[in-house]
């Protein structure tokens, strides 16, 4: 008798209508697929489609790989399929502060954008630091269940905000903004190299730069909000 073979070892005649493979490709096989002329191939959706799947489920990002998905849903618009585009949109989500969500925005036609408008809250909430709204709109977004790890991904963002707005905060504070169970919170001290201060344990010391040096030459007066602010650290996150 002869050997069973799976479905991904029965070698397949390549279609116009089929997918390259029903097995999973690795980045490098997806950055092949990308050169030159691939990207426009509409024969290469099922595949970029499988990457984002795997993406959501194995917490690893390619932003290329997405925003190409996306742009072949606009050359093809009888492809779309706007669960895909939610599911990009949850990635870049997880990449704050990077620029990835306001990219891939430019790629989605406005008629998607109700269905997509959980996710767009989400992120907007998340640019203007709102984030007791945003933990509390997460509770009923059914949208983030698809992504491994959102909650990690978005608390190392919020963290890197309060490292860059804050000296110190209280321990209470912190478990707020970042939605932290309390007897979690020593291990994301420890991962963000903060310490807790010593003569008062329940004050956070995130930020040990001196400012002294500031302040030994004045430039003028600085009124900067809040706002401005975010946008200042935004573009130089974008930049590093």
């Amino acid at each position: 008798t002869l050997p069973i073979l799976s479905a991904c070892a029965v070698p397949k005649k390549a279609s116009a209508s089929a997918p390259r493979s029903c097995c999973a490709m690795s980045r490098p096989e997806i950055a092949k697929l990308l050169r030159g002329g691939g990207r426009y191939k509409h024969d290469i959706i099922p595949d970029l489609e499988k990457h984002l799947q795997d993406q959501l489920e194995q917490d690893f990002f390619d932003p290329e790989a997405n925003l190409a998905l996306l742009k072949l849903y606009l050359l093809h618009p009888a492809k779309t399929e706007v669960s895909v585009i939610e599911g990009v949109l949850l990635k870049a989500l997880m990449a704050y502060p990077a620029t990835h969500f306001s990219l891939c925005m430019f790629q989605i036609p406005e008629k998607y954008h109700t269905e997509l408008k959980t996710v767009i809250k989400l992120s907007q909430q998340l640019e203007m630091a709102k984030f007791k709204s945003f933990w509390k709109e997460s509770e009923t977004a059914e949208a983030l269940k698809r992504a491994t790890g959102w909650q990690e991904k978005v608390r190392d963002f919020i963290a890197g905000v309060i490292s860059n707005m804050y000296r110190s905060i209280r321990s209470e504070q912190v478990t707020e903004l970042l939605n932290l169970p309390v007897e979690e919170l020593d291990a994301r001290v420890k991962k963000m190299g903060w310490s807790r201060s010593k003569e008062e344990p329940n004050l956070i010391i995130v930020n040990t730069a001196t400012f002294e040096s500031a302040r030994v030459e004045p430039k003028g007066p600085n009124h900067m909000t809040l706002d401005k602010y975010k946008s200042l650290f935004f573009a130089a996150s974008s930049a590093a």
